[in-house]
């Protein structure tokens, strides 16, 4: 195993209109000792295809899922698997890197094997910044730039983390939403706490075809909720002490309060996205 080798986690279902970009990300890391591995969920093979837009390099593999459409969690335990690296990194094929997020997050990781950023949360439509999942407010209240449980429950918006191999035994949790919160918070705790790169090195990005709109999408989300509320009281969900398992479904029951109301205001507004109902909201 090479020293200070990142495997990229990419999960991938119809992902031709973003799947490039993310990948660019990647080819522009200063830190260049990686593994990209695309667990293509819908059958598709992303390398030929990437290899047909010009990109072919030697650290992309790619692993499918053993049916179309079984998931992200699914998709990412299939990668995860085939990661050689000693460090773990997701990147969803919608999202992107800045340049200098591995290298940063690595030196950052030294501490307890855990590291995340702030993220820039961008309209995909028109490349408007919409939020940051840390306000400069909650930062100033940070002590030593650090992350723990409590702080990781002030945000709704997904984080993105840098995992030492020996901080990532667990796999993602076959739930049909949240499942990318949990793998984190399970992370931290094991970790105690998870250093904080205050700026933003990476980019979370909103669009209409995302799992967060379309038709049903509140009861598909409040049903995943309800789903891991009943696993959180049953086996726990593979966190090890009750105070954790308590904050998680503390969480999760104020994301389940959050969608309601995003819900409701939807019947009003069709085609907000919930980032932005999510920052006006919180600033009302």
């Amino acid at each position: 195993m090479q020293q200070n080798l990142v495997s990229v986690i990419t999960p991938v279902y119809q992902g031709k209109k973003t799947l490039k970009r993310a990948v660019q990300s990647l080819l522009n890391q200063s830190h260049d000792n990686w593994e990209c591995i695309i667990a293509s969920d819908d059958g598709v093979n992303y390398l030929s295809w990437l290899a047909s837009q010009g990109i072919k390099d030697e650290r992309l593999s790619i692993v499918y899922t053993d049916k179309p459409k079984s998931g992200p969690n699914r998709a990412r335990n299939k990668a995860k698997e085939h990661a050689i690296g000693n460090w773990i990194a997701p990147l969803d094929a919608d999202d992107l890197y800045y340049p200098n997020r591995l290298e940063t997050l690595l030196k950052a990781a030294a501490q307890t094997g855990v590291a995340l950023d702030n993220v820039n949360v961008i309209n995909d439509e028109n490349e408007q910044l919409i939020d940051t999942a840390f306000d400069a407010s909650y930062i100033n209240t940070l002590s030593y730039d650090r992350i723990t449980l409590s702080d990781f429950c002030h945000t709704d918006t997904p984080l993105l983390m840098l995992f030492h191999e020996s901080m990532a035994t667990h796999n993602w949790e076959n739930v049909s939403r949240g499942g990318d919160t949990l793998f984190n918070m399970r992370a931290i705790e094991k970790a105690g706490w998870a250093t904080f790169h205050t700026d933003a090195l990476h980019e979370y990005r909103v669009h209409n075809e995302s799992m967060c709109h379309g038709t049903g999408v509140g009861e598909i989300f409040q049903a995943a909720y309800e789903q891991t509320l009943f696993r959180l009281e049953q086996d726990g969900l593979g966190f090890e002490t009750e105070h954790a398992r308590r904050q998680v479904i503390q969480l999760i029951r104020q994301k389940m309060q959050l969608n309601n109301t995003y819900e409701e205001a939807r019947t009003h507004e069709p085609e907000l996205d919930f980032q932005t109902f999510r920052k006006c909201a919180y600033s009302a």
